[in-house]
């Protein structure tokens, strides 16, 4: 069975008709339609999947800045055609070398805005290395539509006017950012055009002189003076230290399906953590969207929560045990702790964490890039005229000291970044993600869970009703669990007889944003789906 083709006994219900997008020569499914082209042009143009990725991620910035910008951090994961082997590229950086915990508790905390929140940007340099290693063309070929898009403008749809509305506040209190995103103090509307000609000019920058600019040229010179003369930490050393981590992804086996997930900083082991102890159950037996599976998904989730919080932390300043905790031995010690009709009750405490932007991009020959990236929620400074929207990712440490997660300096935050990528028998199957910070992993595993253990196509997976736990920023401090209206009344019922505080939430609310691209390794057929509950997604095939 191939997770690319579609299985005519999956429910096909309580959902507008849906069908899988179709092409041989390439893909692309991102959160704009902009994006989207801009990957596609590339494909056109003789590039390959990694320089496709790379200037629709440029693209993005200009049409969700909030999302992800020129401060932001940014993970790949990449199955290498000819070879099908998978790599991950890191690109998250860590807290500047004044960052110092004890500091940080004297001011009450680690702050959600300014300067004192934002880690070393890694976004750029995983581009370069990228292409380096990977790539086709060079950056200064790449980078183009995203320029022209910020020195141009980009219409202000109703999902960019939302955003705007929403950090209108923030952005008052720099008055850089205000400029750019709260033009002559007004919040842009729809229909509006949003210009952002500071990034323009440091995009034609980094094009011209180099991803390195940024890191150790003139950029990175005229970023450090920005930070010290906003009482900010950052030091030239800072950027200069900063390095892209190419390594192995974390994987395990699941059910014949070899399941690539980001490894630490990110916390995407979640999910594999959570397929592991599934693993034990014969899920395939069960409904989709039944009480006995959510409940299962749920109780794994849990579990796989419990340990990212024991145990994830930098692996260059922790030791940490990723062979143990993805065993099989320690899989069966979990599922022993799952009661099939009792919920467990849970009482981890998630970081905030609210928002990021994912997409996918294939070529014909076999090379497929599952990308996110993101500004966490964005620390609301604007480096001056550098245009260079800043990251609030030092919210992603705790301040308890001893924990593998306490701030130090030159340490990296975990990350609720995660994608995914599939292979069966050594051949790229599925690759896929999704926003939503700690919604990510569970949406993923469902996910995973609809195609791999019922076959479901990319858009049967996708359209089929889901269930969230908690709220997006700060999981476990809200245990109700929401299912969309599409399942039953007695499932829900089943439910709450199960202990779980479970609400019927809008039939198409939930968990929106994944982008899904299959592959029929026979054929060399894309099958890919964009999530409809987000209008604004956009998925191209040629």
């Amino acid at each position: 069975m191939s997770v690319a083709r579609p299985n005519q006994s999956t429910p096909t219900t309580n959902h507008p008709p849906i069908e899988a997008t179709l092409a041989r020569n390439g893909m692309a499914a991102s959160a704009n339609q902009f994006v989207s082209q801009a990957a596609i042009a590339v494909l056109r143009d003789g590039g390959n999947a990694i320089d496709a990725a790379v200037a629709a991620a440029a693209v993005l910035m200009t049409v969700e800045p909030r999302n992800g910008h020129l401060g932001a951090d940014t993970f790949f994961l990449i199955n290498l055609a000819g070879s099908n082997q998978v790599v991950a590229l890191n690109g998250s950086g860590a807290a500047p070398a004044a960052a110092k915990r004890e500091a940080y508790v004297k001011r009450g905390g680690i702050p959600s805005k300014g300067l004192w929140a934002t880690s070393v940007p890694g976004t750029i340099a995983c581009w370069g290395t990228a292409l380096e290693k990977y790539g086709s063309k060079p950056l200064s070929a790449l980078l183009r539509a995203g320029i022209d898009y910020a020195r141009d403008g980009v219409p202000v749809t109703p999902k960019l006017a939302r955003m705007l509305a929403n950090d209108a506040d923030t952005y008052r209190q720099f008055p850089d950012a205000a400029r750019v995103f709260v033009p002559n103090g007004r919040v842009p509307e729809v229909g509006d055009i949003l210009r952002q000609p500071d990034l323009a000019r440091s995009l034609e920058r980094i094009a011209t002189d180099g991803w390195q600019d940024f890191y150790r040229g003139k950029l990175a010179e005229e970023l450090v003076a920005y930070s010290q003369s906003h009482d900010g930490l950052f030091s030239l050393d800072d950027f200069a230290n900063h390095e892209t981590e190419a390594t192995e992804p974390s994987s395990i086996d699941y059910r014949g399906y070899t399941v690539f997930e980001q490894p630490p900083v990110s916390q995407g082991i979640i999910v594999l953590l959570a397929l592991n102890i599934l693993k034990q159950f014969d899920v395939s037996s069960l409904e989709p969207g039944s009480a006995d599976l959510i409940h299962l998904q749920i109780e794994a989730l849990k579990l796989a929560f419990t340990d990212r919080m024991r145990y994830l932390g930098d692996p260059r300043h922790n030791d940490l045990p990723l062979a143990w905790l993805l065993s099989g031995e320690h899989a069966r010690e979990q599922a022993a702790r799952i009661d099939r009709r009792q919920a467990h009750p849970f009482e981890w405490r998630g970081n905030i964490q609210p928002d990021t932007t994912y997409m996918c991009v294939a070529d014909g020959a076999g090379n497929m890039v599952s990308y996110i990236h993101s500004l966490y929620a964005g620390s609301g400074v604007v480096m001056g005229t550098t245009g260079a929207l800043m990251n609030n990712r030092m919210l992603g440490f705790n301040l308890d000291e001893g924990h593998p997660n306490c701030l130090a300096p030159g340490k990296r935050p975990i990350h609720t970044l995660n994608n995914y990528l599939v292979q069966r028998d050594g051949q790229p199957l599925l690759m896929g993600g999704t926003p939503g910070a700690h919604w990510q992993v569970q949406t993923n595993l469902q996910i995973l869970c609809n195609s791999l253990d019922f076959g479901m196509d990319p858009a049967e997976a996708s359209a089929a009703p889901r269930f969230l736990i908690g709220g997006q920023e700060e999981f476990g401090q809200d245990p109700t669990v929401r299912v969309e209206a599409r399942v039953s009344d007695d499932t829900l019922a089943t439910l709450r007889d199960y202990g779980h505080p479970a609400e019927s939430a809008d039939p198409w609310a939930l968990g929106g944003g994944v982008q899904l691209i299959g592959r029929d390794p026979q054929s060399g057929m894309y099958r890919g789906a964009t999530d409809v509950r987000r209008p604004s997604n956009s998925i191209l095939g040629m």
